[in-house]
């Protein structure tokens, strides 16, 4: 676990401020636009993921394994021939439909819109591969950076937009502009590596695009049942409920998201890189599965167990009174976003293992079992019920998934189920003073002082008995001080 948590935090605390930023500035866009334009941009965003998904054909998952860079570049010149070949196909056809869209989702307003939906896949599939490359060379400050560029510009244009004029295009435009920006700047970082671009050739992209087949037959339609499962709550809550519930969703989705994504996004960078290394070393990924999974599951359970605690005072409180109802389904989809967080770094061992097979199965499974859930919760005509299904639903599909990776991994899941019990327990017990307080009736204030007191004691628990992880840690303070202070900080027996 050398090195692991030193580089997500290079990651995290680069892109710390940009997200925080982000978050804070949601309560000035919950001001300006109303839950139903949120919800006409969710939309639109909603489509335009499942196309970015596959408008790489799924080769962008194949950037980090060839053992030559050469090979690598090429495979990335790949991915944007795919990126603008699909995107211009798939958007003209969706923009000639735009209508037929707007009436079957009841939003006859998405189609005025549909018109930037080429323009929005093609910088969103540039900023997928470049993540990939970037990762690869162990470039996480030009990554973090370029994460940052899109966070802030993206919220500041969507400000911009909603103050000159307030509509779902200000969310949407603002979109695409961050995602310019932050690729401009990524590519900028690209520039030791233009001379590999003279060992591109149409012939040597055909062979690796046949090397890399499975990405394509198994991974592409994998990724596309990943994307439309992810994406299929906002076209059922548009198709069954209104513009406005998927509006209170996309807010849910928005601020539950973005913290968990400024850590799990890192961790999943940094564990692919990892993983591929290890399995090129060893021919194995038991060891960092083992060790990262157990802590992922300790770090990870406390600030959600806290946010099902305080999510609907927090939600009117952040955002006012009118998003009280995104809080709860906030609160009721918490549950199934810590599946989802503590299961993404390892799904990129699908790809390491070459799973793709298999990992196509379980996203049809679970796509089949969305729309089942969804179409139970929408008949009923309950957003409530329906969103509790789908939460419930997910647990139980992401633990499956993970279950699986782990025991064909070699690590063995026992030791993962009992970090979970364990640390689950533990959570309970150290929040049982801020569930009192709220059953009282505190104010949110004092709710949040109780919460930040409970976290440290929490933390400090896990500090003390993860032998590992507390090495970890200490190590990365260890480097962060200068030489000379070094040597009496070690007498003091600072570092033990």
């Amino acid at each position: 676990m050398a090195s692991f948590f030193s580089n997500v935090f290079k990651l995290t605390t680069g892109t710390m401020i940009a997200q925080m930023t982000g978050v804070l500035l949601i309560p000035v866009l919950t001001r300006i636009y109303s839950p139903e334009f949120f919800g006409v941009a969710q939309l639109f965003l909603s489509i335009a993921a499942v196309l970015v998904v596959v408008s790489s054909l799924s080769y962008n998952y194949a950037i980090m394994l060839p053992e030559k860079d050469e090979d690598s570049m090429n495979v990335f010149v790949l991915c944007i021939v795919c990126i603008l070949g699909v995107s211009t196909i798939t958007g003209a056809v969706i923009i000639t439909f735009a209508d037929w869209f707007g009436a079957i989702f009841e939003t006859p307003m998405i189609a005025d819109y549909l018109v930037w939906l080429p323009v929005f896949v093609v910088f969103n599939g540039l900023f997928v591969i470049l993540n990939g490359w970037l990762s690869r060379k162990v470039r996480y400050g030009v990554l973090s950076r370029g994460i940052v560029m899109n966070s802030v510009s993206t919220r500041m244009f969507q400000i911009g937009g909603g103050t000159s004029m307030a509509s779902p295009l200000g969310l949407i435009l603002g979109s695409t502009m961050g995602l310019v920006l932050a690729n401009v700047f990524m590519f900028r970082g690209l520039k030791e590596d233009f001379g590999l671009l003279k060992t591109v050739t149409m012939e040597r992209m055909k062979e690796l695009a046949v090397r890399y087949k499975e990405f394509l037959i198994y991974g592409n339609p994998g990724a596309l049942a990943n994307s439309m499962s992810w994406e299929l709550p906002a076209f059922m809550l548009a198709y069954f409920f209104n513009s406005t519930v998927l509006g209170y969703y996309a807010l849910a989705m928005m601020a539950v998201k973005l913290p968990m994504a400024m850590v799990g996004t890192a961790i999943s960078q940094v564990f692919y890189q990892k993983a591929s290394e290890e399995m090129n070393q060893t021919g194995g990924v038991k060891t960092i599965v083992r060790e990262i999974h157990t802590r992922l599951i300790a770090v990870g359970i406390f600030p959600f167990v806290i946010f099902i605690i305080l999510a609907e005072d927090l939600f009117t409180f952040v955002f006012g009174a009118d998003w009280l109802t995104a809080g709860t389904y906030a609160q009721i989809l918490a549950p199934w976003l810590f599946a989802v967080f503590i299961f993404s770094p390892i799904s990129t061992l699908f790809s390491v293992l070459e799973k793709q097979r298999i990992l196509s199965y379980f996203e049809f499974m679970t796509l089949c079992t969305w729309i089942l859930v969804f179409y139970v919760g929408g008949t009923s005509g309950n957003p409530l019920l329906t969103l509790a299904l789908f939460s419930i639903g997910g647990m139980l599909m992401w633990g499956s998934k993970s279950v699986y990776l782990i025991r064909e991994s070699g690590a063995g899941y026992r030791g993962s189920m009992l970090s979970l019990t364990r640390h689950l327990l533990l959570s309970i017990v150290v929040s049982l003073p801020l569930v009192l307080g709220v059953y009282i009736g505190l104010p949110l204030l004092l709710l949040l002082v109780i919460a930040g007191i409970t976290a440290v004691a929490y933390y400090l628990l896990i500090f003390v008995t993860d032998t590992v992880l507390r090495s970890e840690l200490m190590g990365m303070i260890q480097g962060s001080i200068p030489p000379k202070h070094i040597d009496w900080m070690q007498r003091l027996g600072l570092f033990r």
